[in-house]
Formats: C-alpha cells, structure tokens, sequence
C-alpha cells in the first residue's frame, strides 16, 4: 500500500506495484517492467493518482485490460495507472445504466444478464475493460460502444462529461485518444429484456466468435481500410502463417499476429514486414490498431 503526501495529494489506501510486467497484464503476454503501477479502487483516488503524476512530471500511461497493447520488452520508462480495480455497475434509469472504467465486458454482460437489460450483448467475447472500448470505440460485428453510449465522464485535472456527440467518434477513434486525461465513467444505453433471452443473445454471439484464433495475441492488429478487409487484404498477399521468431500470423485470420513464445520485437518485426509487403503488392498502407507502449 502507498501514502504519498504532494503537497494537498495525499494517496492513501492506493495499491502500487513497484515489480508491474507488462506480460503479466497484456494479453499478448510480453513486455517489460515500468517504473510502477497504480491501481486506485476509487474515482476520488484514480483522481488522486492522476494529479500526483501530472504534479511529479511523471511519464505515464492509462491501462485496462491490456487487450490492445503491444509493450516493449525494454518496458516502459513511466507509470502505469490501471484500472482494473475501479469497478462497479449503478442501474440509472430504466433503459440506462452507468459502469465504471475497470468493469470488463464479461462483468457488464453478468449484470444485463441477471437484471434483465439488452442492447450490449454485442460486446460478448472481447477481453477489454469498458474504459478501454470507450476509448478506442471498441467492438465487434460491425456494431461499436459508440451505438450505445450516452456519456464518458473523463478526467484531466478537471471532471468532464462528454455526450456522445462530444466524444467524436470514428472508426478506432475517440476525442479521448488526444487529451491527457483518464476515463473514470460511461454511461449507456439497453432496454428492459427478459433475462433468458439476453442469455441466448450473448451464447449466439459467443457461437459468432469461436472461429476466432485461439492464443495469444491482441485480436486484430491492423484497422480495416475504407471498404476492405485487413484480413482479407493479408491473405491474398499469402502472408498466412508467416513467422518472425516466435511471432505467426495466424492461418485463421490473418489480421491476427499470435505470440507463439516470442518477444516484443518478433512481434513488431512482423508487423512491419506484413505492413510493407502489402504496401508493395496492393499500394495500401495498413494502418496498426494495436498500441505500442515503449520503445521498439
């Protein structure tokens, strides 16, 4: 545990782990160490932490689940602030409820479930923390988090509500993404459903995913052209099964890059060379989804 008096900061009760490996929180499984993470249970402490970083002129980066990160196996010269402990779920109206930011979508998806409420079940199978779809405007299927959310509470040194027009959305893309803040809060949208049936919504879906690549990795690695499959667009240049060390692109899907026992840097290694071999066959420039953390 960790009290630090900063002037009127005082971070008391905030859990830091001074040995955090970014292998042991990424579903990739690979990276290095950082300075230390802090993991605030609280939105009064994430603010806490947040301030305390900004006031120690601390490089740091915000992390969820780690389903879209590709870290250095050098780590990270800076602090991690997870949010794995900020959880909770408030029903707020009858066709609203509120989650906060470290709610995976399996937890979200037990609470529709045992309350009765539709509208998410789309979400079902992906590995991400709802901070963290929020965020990169996440989801599946042709349907993103942007469908169903009415606000993002964020904070940046101040508390701020952005509607859902104010949160810009796009392709991958949220106003998040370029401010140097936290999101705390998200606010969303379902509708009042018998429970059996958000059941048999969220298995159909599930049923959808199994042909996913089994292993780990970060789920699709390169974002979608305008009108064109990545995937499709890696299979026709015949990179399927292409390997850099322990890095492989998987023969399911080609936009996933497997860690088959590898480092950081086959996987990077492999990225580059898939990115310019369709460059050279097809003159598109794959654009990465994936986030990289440290230095390659």
């Amino acid at each position: 545990m960790l009290s630090i008096n900063n002037n009127d900061e005082l971070l008391d009760g905030v859990y830091r782990d001074d040995n955090f490996r970014f292998a042991d929180n990424t579903t990739y499984g690979l990276g290095g160490h950082a300075k230390a993470a802090y993991y605030p249970d609280s939105v009064q402490k994430l603010k806490a932490v947040f301030n305390y970083l900004l006031a120690q002129n601390e490089t740091f980066v915000v992390l969820g689940n780690g389903s879209d990160i590709l870290a250095a196996d050098g780590g990270f010269d800076g602090c991690i602030i997870c949010t794995k402990r900020l959880k909770g779920i408030y029903k707020t109206q009858n066709d609203t409820l509120y989650c906060l930011a470290g709610t995976t979508v399996g937890e979200l998806l037990k609470y529709c479930t045992v309350n009765g409420l539709s509208g998410l079940e789309y979400l079902a199978g992906i590995p991400a923390t709802m901070g963290g779809i929020a965020y990169m405007n996440g989801g599946a299927a042709g349907k993103y988090i942007s469908d169903s959310v009415i606000k993002v509470d964020y904070f940046d040194g101040e508390n701020r509500s952005f509607s859902n027009n104010q949160c810009k959305f796009g392709y991958k893309y949220s106003i998040m993404r370029d401010i140097i803040g936290v999101i705390y809060g998200i606010e969303l949208k379902v509708y009042p459903e018998k429970p059996e049936n958000v059941k048999k919504n969220i298995a159909c879906v599930l049923k959808g995913r199994n042909w996913h690549p089994k292993g780990k990795s970060c789920g699709c690695v390169f974002k979608n052209p305008q009108n064109i499959s990545a995937g499709k667009l890696i299979d026709e240049c015949g990179l399927k099964g292409l390997s850099v060390g322990g890095a492989v692109v998987s023969d399911k899907h080609a936009n996933f890059i497997l860690n088959n026992g590898g480092s950081a840097a086959d996987v990077k290694k492999l990225i580059d060379k898939v990115k310019q071999t369709v460059f050279d066959k097809t003159g598109i420039l794959l654009q990465e989804e994936v986030v990289y953390i440290g230095d390659f």
